[in-house]
């Protein structure tokens, strides 16, 4: 980065003071405080990235623009708002500034977001004996189980690009509160990131067999003692069945020639509006918001996973495919309170063009 280590320094102190504000924007549920979290995002693309700046008119900004064309078209077509654009714009620039920044000095920020997301579930479930449906106000209890996955997620990611560090105690907290959110996706990829984290933290085959023999004893454990309210519960007992399918299928049939390109409105989907024009799936919300840039942002995804496989980065690409599982069973990103965070996992590759 061309910028002084001076300025380098402030802004990434303000970028990581950013991430908190969006976890609070989350825990609050405030339009408001996300809206706000956006714009300083913005404000902080401007002064990380003067005008004559050659990094803002990169590849990746071409795509930013693209993007943001695409969500700005999907309102005269949709009656969604201006506001989720920005959003969108806010995430997009947060995650870009990411990249160019000093990563020890935002470990405090991403860390300090990470716990409030942490604090504010727990004290529900374990404090106030909240019902894990009524965590969030208006959000079901698989809203709870996405906020603290994305946030785990993130931090590992952040921990190995940083430090190499696998800090086991992350996806183990995860998979505890998982179990006690009730949360069917939820459970299964905290516990696929926890075995994840033993694959990489031991690099001893033995240790590794131990280690793997000691996740899966803990799990069986788990499922002997709360397997039967895990059933009660989740929809553990109904397998693969669930209403989403249902969803995803008329999503897909009400796609024409022109929705294609500027997004469907979920608003005119009857069976939608017992969900709250909730498709619970990311990706076809975020096609509903941007049309066509939601469709070359996918195929990107694809790009990001092979860039990761042929750099040999597994470690990342496994994060990533779990945060797509996860994301692929609800729509609390794109756009939304986390979207920084899938952006940043996704595209951290280009930092090195």
């Amino acid at each position: 980065m061309i910028a002084s280590t001076d300025k380098t320094n402030v802004l990434s102190h303000f970028v990581g003071l950013l991430f908190v504000i969006m976890a609070f924007s989350d825990v609050l549920q405030s339009r408001e405080v996300i809206v706000t979290g956006a714009l300083l995002s913005i404000g902080a693309f401007i002064l990380c990235f003067p005008i004559k700046d050659k990094n803002r008119y990169s590849e990746s900004m071409i795509f930013i623009l693209f993007l943001i064309i695409t969500t700005i078209t999907n309102l005269f077509f949709t009656k969604n708002n201006f506001g989720g654009s920005v959003i969108l714009l806010g995430s997009l620039f947060l995650s870009f500034t990411y990249f160019h920044l000093n990563k020890k000095t935002l470990t405090l920020g991403i860390f300090a977001g990470y716990l409030v997301t942490l604090l504010f579930i727990s004290y529900h479930l374990f404090f106030l004996e909240t019902s894990a449906n009524l965590i969030y106000e208006g959000l079901s209890r698989n809203h709870a189980g996405f906020a603290i996955i994305f946030w785990t997620i993130f931090l590992l990611f952040h921990l190995k690009v940083t430090y190499n560090r696998f800090p086991i105690i992350l996806p183990f907290i995860t998979l505890i509160i998982a179990y006690f959110l009730f949360g069917r996706t939820s459970i299964v990829v905290s516990a696929l990131t926890l075995l994840v984290v033993f694959f990489y933290k031991f690099k001893n085959r033995k240790t590794r067999i131990i280690a793997i023999l000691v996740f899966l004893i803990s799990n069986y454990y788990l499922l002997l003692k709360f397997g039967d309210l895990l059933t009660e519960e989740t929809n553990f007992g109904e397998g693969l069945e669930t209403s989403r399918w249902k969803l995803w299928r008329i999503y897909m049939e009400t796609i024409d020639s022109i929705n294609f390109f500027t997004g469907v409105d979920v608003t005119k989907i009857k069976e939608y509006n017992i969900y709250g024009g909730n498709p619970h799936n990311a990706f076809l919300k975020f096609h509903s918001r941007t049309g066509i840039g939601g469709l070359v942002f996918v195929a990107l995804l694809f790009v990001s996973l092979l860039n990761y496989l042929k750099t040999k980065q597994y470690y990342i690409f496994w994060l990533l495919m779990l945060l797509i599982l996860r994301a692929f069973f609800d729509s609390d990103i794109l756009i939304g309170n986390f979207d920084f965070i899938f952006f940043i996992v996704t595209f951290y590759w280009i930092k090195k063009y």
